[in-house]
């Protein structure tokens, strides 16, 4: 969280690149989420926290391909 908020001063855009606790721990603090869902179901326990309810899509793609996947914008308000 420190580093976001010295990042903050400096820049407008950070990109936070996982792991599942760094991103539940970052998503209250940021204005715009940038997701890729891949149609598949691997193995594991590290999920993408629920998306809180103050978010709204604002932009969705779907792309067809061997593996179906789509990319996704949310803006929190």
């Amino acid at each position: 969280k420190d580093a976001l908020t010295n990042l903050k001063k400096i820049t407008d855009h950070v990109i936070v690149s996982g792991g599942g606790e760094i991103y539940k721990s970052l998503i209250d603090q940021v204005d715009t989420l940038h997701i890729s869902t891949i149609d598949i179901e691997p193995e594991g326990d590290v999920y993408f926290p629920e998306i809180p309810s103050n978010f709204r899509p604002v932009f969705t793609q779907d792309f067809a391909s061997n593996i179906n996947y789509s990319y996704q914008i949310w803006q929190k308000g």
